[in-house]
Parts: structure tokens; C-alpha cells; sequence
């Protein structure tokens, strides 16, 4: 979809929003924010690689900012093109927005100011895997987090579609798991955390940044006591034939033993696999820890090398 049908589709689709001009103005930087946010994804070679990578990647968006077609046929994209697509798409319905001064990493995001000249930023790359997991944004800044404003967002999204009511925010599931998760010992809360169904629901579609980040986020607010300690949660790949890495998520818990899960992108969801699968994929190519310093990866590498010495060292009949 170029960016003249994603325009076309957008006005199409849109609500016709009721309440004051900046409110509509905002419900309709609102509404594409949403919809942009579910076709996008954060390009995970330039999430995952060295420098080197990301400044190639980052020069390479920075050129395509003068075709916004280039950038709106493709999923994955970085920060660069996401706000230049973004702000194109609001000036076609009106509203004016324009891209922030890069940090010091170079990200920037969309700054949207209102005829009232009330101004916000609208981080919508921060927001991926929120929109995409139907959770609470968290960067669309005209709605701070106090209960009035929030309010005020829930019955927006509401009135588009984005959730149903209150209680359909993937937020309301991790709450009662937080509860249910309580006392456990760590083999019990991650199993129980990773076998939940509507936890999978509305992921089907969700690229491997956005599972990543959604799912460790997910682990540090159920079991914030665990992380790092009992449970470890660690990206890892597999190269492809033509050298392209296939990126997908590792969790396990440690107690007396190390029980570990593998995110399938088949099957959507986490499966078990034990420690000597885990090493037989290693031998298929499988390398675990995406990054150099990838909290547990190494734990477990240390893991399946001490089983592998123990099976060594077994008396044979």
C-alpha cells in the first residue's frame, strides 16, 4: 500500500468524531495513530545490530524521506521514516505535525501542534506493541496519565474500535495475572504466565521487536521479584540461508533445575523445550543471546555445556 491508498483508506474508515474542534482534531491524529501503528513494525535488523548496522539503516531511511511511498509499502521501519510517514499522513487531514530534534541516539519522534496551538508529542514507535496487543498507550502525550485524561482516551479508543471497553485492555489480563502468579514459586509463575491464552490474543500478527519488547515488559511487571534473578527473558537467532538472521524469544526459570520456552513464530505462543533440545538446536545453528550482553543467555549456555559434561561422565553398560 503506497501512501496515497493509505490515505485514501484512512478517510474512508475514519469515525465522524463528536466534541470540540481541537478534540475531533486530536480523535483524528488519534484514530491514524492507531491504525499506522497496527501495519508497521520496528525493523529488527537495525533493533538488534551493531552500529555499523544501525547507522547504514539509519542514513538509508533518512534518504527515503523525500519518497514517502518508499516508506509506507514497507512493514519494517525505524523511527526516521514511521514520524516522516506520520506526519505526512496528518498534514492530508489537516493537522499540522512536525519531527523533533534528534536525541543523542538519533531517535526522533512526531510533534503534533493543534489550531489552539496546544503541543504534544505522539512517540509511535514507542507505542507498537501496545497498539498491537490492544494494551494502554503510553506516548501519545495529549492525555496525561491522570484518571480524567485517561478516561477521556479509553472513550476515544473506544468510539474507534480499538478496544470494547475498559476491561478489554490487554492491561486488565496482566493485572489478574499479577494476582494469580502471587506466591508462586518461579517454574509455576512462568509456566503459568506463558500458558495463558489471553495473553497470546491479538499477537498473531506482531513481528519479532514488538514480540520481544512486549513480552519482557510483560515478565518485569508480573514477577518484577524474579527478573534477572529466578527468571531470565533473552533474544536469540537462527541465520538463514541468505544471511538474513531469524529472530525469536527465549524464557526460562531456574529453582533446583532450569525449565526453558522457545517463542514459536508458527504456533504464536511459547512452547517448553527441554535443555538438550535446546543444545541440538545450538548444533543446528540456533544461537542464543542476540546481543553481546543478553541478561540469562549465558546462564544458560552454562547449563546445557554442565548437563552435557555429566551425560559425558555417566558410567555407559
Amino acid at each position: 500500500m503506497n501512501q496515497k491508498e493509505m490515505i485514501e483508506q484512512f478517510k474512508a474508515n475514519i469515525p465522524e468524531f463528536s466534541g470540540t474542534d481541537e478534540e475531533i482534531e486530536v480523535k483524528k491524529a488519534l484514530y491514524i495513530y492507531v491504525n499506522l501503528g497496527k501495519e508497521k513494525s520496528f525493523d529488527e535488523k537495525y533493533y538488534y545490530g551493531n552500529s555499523e548496522t544501525q547507522k547504514k539503516i539509519y542514513a538509508l531511511a533518512q534518504r527515503q524521506e523525500k519518497n514517502p511511498d518508499e516508506t509506507a509499502k514497507h512493514r519494517k521501519i525505524i523511527c526516521v521514516s514511521l514520524t516522516h510517514l506520520y506526519c505526512n499522513l496528518l498534514k492530508e487531514f489537516g493537522i499540522d505535525a512536525v519531527p523533533s530534534i534528534p536525541d543523542e541516539t538519533g531517535h526522533i519522534y512526531p510533534t503534533i501542534i493543534t489550531k489552539n496551538k496546544r503541543i504534544f508529542n505522539a512517540d509511535l514507535q514507542l507505542d507498537l506493541e501496545n497498539i498491537q496487543t490492544k494494551s494502554r498507550l503510553e506516548h501519545f502525550e495529549y492525555f496525561p496519565n491522570n484518571p480524567e485524561t485517561q478516561k477521556m482516551l479509553t472513550d476515544a479508543l473506544i468510539q474507534m474500535g480499538y478496544i470494547k471497553d475498559e476491561k478489554d485492555y490487554k492491561n486488565e489480563e496482566i493485572e489478574k495475572l499479577s494476582m494469580q502468579v502471587k506466591g508462586m514459586n518461579p517454574h509455576e509463575a512462568l509456566d503459568t504466565i506463558l500458558q495463558d491464552e489471553k495473553l497470546y490474543q491479538g499477537n498473531e500478527d506482531m513481528e519479532g521487536v514488538e514480540v520481544s519488547k512486549f513480552y519482557i515488559k510483560t515478565l518485569k511487571r508480573i514477577v518484577p521479584h524474579f527478573i534477572n534473578k529466578r527468571i531470565y527473558a533473552f533474544n536469540c537467532y537462527r541465520k538463514k540461508e541468505n544471511g538474513d538472521r531469524d529472530y525469536t524469544l527465549c524464557a526460562f526459570s531456574e529453582e533446583d533445575n532450569i525449565r526453558a520456552y522457545l517463542f514459536s513464530k508458527k504456533m504464536r505462543r511459547f512452547l517448553n523445550v527441554d535443555t538438550d533440545e535446546i543444545a541440538k538446536l545450538e548444533q543446528e545453528g540456533l544461537v542464543l543471546g542476540a546481543r553481546t550482553k543478553e541478561s540469562g543467555s549465558n546462564k544458560l549456555k552454562k547449563y546445557i555445556q554442565k548437563n552435557a559434561r555429566k551425560e559425558e561422565n555417566q558410567p555407559k553398560l
